[in-house]
C-alpha cells in the first residue's frame, strides 16, 4: 500500500498534467494574460471552498506568511510565463521544460540549506534534463 503522501503526489501529477493540457487548449484563442486570469479565478474559487471546508485559520509567523505570499507571486509570474510560452511553442515541449522547475529548489537546498545529494540523486537530475532535451528534439 502506498503512503498518503505518495498518493497525494500522484494526484498532483495528474492534476498538474490536466492544468498544462487545458492551458495549452485555452491559449489557442485566449490571450496568455486572460487565460492566466481566468485560471486564477477558478483557482481562488476552489481554494476558497477548500479553506472554508477545512475551517483552519491563517496562522504562522510573519516570515512564513510572507513566504506563502511570495510563493503565490512566483506562481503567478511563472503561470504568466508558461501561458505566454504556450502561445508561442509546442505544448509538449513547453510543458516538459517547465516541469524541470524542481531543479530550482534542489539547487537552493544544496547552496543555502546544506542539503546533500547522493550519486543517485545527481544521476536522477541529469536523466531528467536529458529526458527534456530528448522530448524537445
Amino acid at each position: 500500500m502506498i503512503s498518503t503522501g505518495i498518493a497525494l503526489a500522484l494526484g498532483a501529477l495528474l492534476l498538474f498534467g490536466g492544468w498544462a493540457v487545458t492551458a495549452g487548449f485555452a491559449t489557442r484563442s485566449v490571450s496568455a494574460v486572460n487565460a492566466v486570469f481566468l485560471s486564477y479565478v477558478a483557482s481562488i474559487a476552489i481554494a476558497g471552498v477548500y479553506v472554508l471546508w477545512a475551517k483552519r485559520p491563517i496562522t504562522g509567523t510573519r516570515t512564513d506568511v510572507a513566504f506563502a505570499l511570495a510563493s503565490g507571486a512566483f506562481l503567478a509570474a511563472g503561470s504568466i510565463s508558461f501561458y505566454a510560452a504556450l502561445t508561442r511553442g509546442n505544448m509538449a515541449i513547453i510543458s516538459a521544460i517547465a516541469a524541470l522547475y524542481f531543479v530550482v529548489p534542489v539547487v537552493v537546498g544544496v547552496l543555502y540549506l546544506d542539503v546533500a545529494l547522493s550519486a543517485a540523486n545527481l544521476a536522477g537530475l541529469a536523466l531528467a534534463v536529458v529526458a527534456v532535451v530528448l522530448i524537445a528534439l
